[in-house]
């Protein structure tokens, strides 16, 4: 949506306070100036600063989100490793993957794989969990079946430039 010139905006808040003032003297018996003129001129102030306030608050909320770290990320360093999750039933959720893993160790993301054209799960994914539990869950979980399909975990590896 396209921002209003400062013109337009003032225009329009004074079309808008000069027909409440018409409309407050119509209703209230013997009005009071000393009111009517009050709520024309809030009328007015509300319709010149509501825009201004809403565009301020937009680009707060868009600083904030941009130096927001990503969601369900952590850094791997020494404590995290990320396992490589293969064979896995095609309508599994990220959630259903965090709970089986969950099982042996913190599990900070879940990360499953999808066909860039069709947007269908590859049957295949990665799941980053503390190092204890990634060796547990490693152990547990490797060649176990799963909902008819017998899983692939393994310990995933950043790929690696040729020398």
């Amino acid at each position: 949506m396209t921002r209003a010139s400062s013109g337009l905006q003032i225009a329009v808040a004074a079309i808008v306070a000069a027909v409440f003032t018409i409309i407050a003297q119509l209703f209230i018996p013997e009005a009071n100036t000393l009111i009517v003129s009050l709520l024309a001129l809030g009328t007015f102030l509300g319709g010149i600063v509501t825009p201004y306030i809403n565009f301020y608050l937009s680009q707060k909320k868009s600083q904030v989100e941009a130096t927001r770290p990503p969601a369900k990320r952590t850094s791997k360093g020494a404590d995290g490793r990320t396992l490589y999750v293969g064979n896995l039933p095609f309508k599994i959720t990220e959630e259903e993957v965090q709970n089986l893993f969950g099982r042996y160790g913190d599990v900070s993301d879940v990360r499953l794989v999808k066909d860039r054209r069709t947007g269908r799960k590859k049957g295949y994914g990665f799941v980053e969990m503390d190092v204890t539990g990634a060796d547990l869950a490693l152990a547990k979980l490797n060649d176990r079946d799963f909902e008819g399909r017998t899983l692939k975990v393994r310990t995933a590896h950043a790929e690696q430039s040729e020398k």
